[in-house]
């Protein structure tokens, strides 16, 4: 942080509270401040109290300046130390519009006059997350506004109008004071500040975040049902496509700086974990809202294409994710098995952790993941993303009908044909990359995927071959996605001794039953029992787990266990299944239960490969 003149304001004043009432305070720069600490009315008192207080302020006479828009600030989005003034100037005959709520300013807005003192919010009372009806009816009785204070960034939106009534685009800046991102816990961590109007969230009619209009239509009509699965009820948030995405600013930060800012859509992502307090984002780029693409490394240079080697970054979209099922636990089992893996011949997803803030609040930790889409098939493979096919749990996501069909007529094919005849399992090697599928599904199974086979599948090929591109030979290729409904995450339904072969053969999808059709063939036993044994003892070898268990251990175990607290542990009930819940837990307790779910993982992975590999033999011979 650089050493800046410094320079003190005092305000002092004398704050009357009459019903009610806050005096506001003039400051030594002819600044407004309202001192929020005694704004409330004291409920039950017949006759007015007066109370007296002197507010000091320290500021910084920071000039950190930048133009957008016509309008010249004083100082970017950023950390900074202390309190300042940010001066907006803009050329004569123009008027400055400005908001701190998040919202699109308007000329209905605050006007700006004169510098806004940009402080340190974390004592000011919660905006965002007040909100409580973001779970289902079920978990209401547990959730409330979360009792934690946590540092909060200042939002700042403006906009200028020229003498014509002109508008030039809106400027969105975040600035965090004191502590908030320069604490340790959050070194080498990217900083994501998301700025949208409040109704866009949380509104009961157009809010993506909230059960909502949604849900009590539902609960008016003849399909309400109340015994219906808390994830499955209708509500806002399990709503989809362009007209359940709304408007979002998006910055950037590493080390305290600002280094990236873009307009952008956003929309709730998952299955299940829609119905949690925090729940995960797709953001989209458009020209729409700016840029078509996001031009930032995400991945801090860790992602590269699958089939050159590049460093990824330009993106249409990207991920937000909560951690899935593993959101109340340790919230980055998926990371892990897929960095495990990443070099396998499958697609798996780049991930990196940040923390988010919505409107300046914190919102906890998230992993940045890359989304699966056609665009992301095309940047790892080079195949143009127009002539992808995606199919997702056995459902066309991207590409046309006429590969789909094919798609369908390859698993009719795969159920009839008998593969002990090599001809036929040639053929199959001709239609499907069956080196991908052996490493593919010896990782699902070596980890126990209790939520994979009919669900959370996925694979891709080139709708067009191209004798230039390896990549684009007509072949089905397999994706590695949510992988973390695993690994003793539910221990009584994924545990090290379990034998997931059996899982998947009983599975009805595509991948369960080329399994059970590909095991008659000897040459496929063979080339598989090579293949799994090769993950069983490289990849997931005692000394590579553990290295990796340690550095995700010690990156994760505070923002987790902080973001865990915030919207669970510090609830009633709301604590992962296994524990006994209690009123009011600590964040002590929280990081308690964090050590033990972080002691499961860690004995399955001590456990699995003796027991998994006595359960390959009863297949391969």
């Amino acid at each position: 942080m650089k050493n800046y003149n410094r320079q003190t304001a005092v305000i002092t004043g004398l704050a009357v509270l009459l019903a009610g009432t806050a005096i506001m305070f003039s400051s030594c720069a002819g600044q407004t401040v309202e001192n929020s600490a005694v704004s409330e009315t004291n409920q039950g008192s017949e006759k007015a109290e007066e109370q007296t207080e002197k507010l000091q302020i320290e500021t910084a006479d920071i000039k950190e300046p930048f133009e957008a828009e016509e309008m010249n600030f004083s100082v970017k989005s950023g950390s900074y130390d202390s309190p300042f003034y940010l001066e907006i100037t803009a050329p004569e005959g123009i008027t400055v519009y400005y908001t701190l709520d998040g919202s699109e300013p308007d000329t209905e807005s605050i006007k700006y006059t004169e510098p806004v003192l940009i402080t340190d919010r974390s004592d000011e009372p919660a905006v965002m997350s007040r909100h409580t009806d973001i779970v289902p009816p079920m978990d209401k009785d547990f959730y409330a506004e979360p009792d934690v204070q946590k540092e909060k960034a200042t939002v700042l939106r403006a906009m200028a109008v020229d003498k014509n009534g002109i508008q030039t685009g809106i400027v969105t800046n975040t600035y965090f004071i004191g502590n908030a991102i320069g604490a340790e816990k959050y070194k080498g961590l990217k900083i994501i500040s998301l700025v949208t109007a409040e109704g866009n969230l949380f509104d009961h009619e157009k809010g993506i975040y909230v059960m909502g209009k949604t849900y009590d239509d539902w609960k008016k009509s003849s399909d309400y049902d109340r015994d219906t699965f808390e994830w499955d009820i209708p509500a806002n948030y399990r709503q989809k496509g362009r007209d359940w995405e709304r408007p979002v600013s998006i910055q950037f930060f590493e080390d305290g700086k600002l280094v990236c800012s873009e307009d952008a859509g956003i929309r709730i992502h998952g299955g299940a974990s829609r119905s949690y307090p925090q729940k995960s984002f797709n953001v989209y780029f458009r020209k729409d809202y700016g840029s078509s693409k996001l031009e930032y490394d995400l991945f801090s240079g860790s992602v590269k294409t699958k089939s050159g080697g590049e460093t990824v970054n330009k993106f249409d979209s990207f991920m937000l994710r909560n951690g899935g099922n593993d959101a109340e636990y340790l919230r980055f089992r998926d990371s892990l098995i897929q960095s495990l893996v990443s070099h396998r011949d499958f697609l798996t997803q780049g991930m990196e952790p940040c923390i988010v803030y919505i409107n300046g609040e914190f919102w906890g930790q998230y992993e940045i993941t890359e989304k699966m889409d056609n665009s992301y098939i095309s940047t790892h493979y080079g195949v143009p993303k127009n002539e992808v096919c995606m199919i997702k749990k056995d459902m066309l996501e991207e590409g046309s009908e006429e590969t789909f069909a094919e798609f369908e007529e390859l698993k009719a094919w795969v159920g009839k044909t008998d593969f002990s005849d090599q001809s036929a399992y040639e053929e199959l090697c001709r239609r499907v990359d069956m080196k991908s599928y052996m490493e593919y599904i010896s990782t699902e199974i070596y980890i126990d995927n209790s939520d994979w086979g009919s669900a959370n599948s996925a694979l891709w090929k080139a709708e067009k071959t191209d004798e230039s591109n390896p990549y684009a030979d007509g072949k089905w290729r397999f994706i590695l996605f949510d992988t973390e409904y695993s690994t003793s995450i539910y221990p009584d339904q994924t545990y090290a001794s379990k034998n997931s072969f059996k899982t998947l053969l009983e599975s009805k999808g595509f991948i369960g039953r080329l399994f059970d059709s590909a095991l008659k063939n000897d040459t496929f036993r063979k080339e598989f029992e090579k293949t799994f044994m090769d993950i069983a003892e490289n990849d997931f070898s005692d000394e590579r787990v553990n290295a990796a268990v340690e550095k995700y251990e010690n990156e994760y175990r505070d923002i987790a266990a902080d973001t865990i607290y915030r919207f669970w542990g510090c609830q009633s009930g709301m604590l992962p299944y296994y524990h006994y819940a209690a009123d009011n837990q600590s964040p002590g307790d929280v990081r308690s239960n964090y050590d033990e779910a972080m002691e499961m993982l860690k004995r399955f992975f001590s456990r699995r490969r003796g027991q998994i590999t006595k359960h390959l033999q009863k297949y391969v011979n």
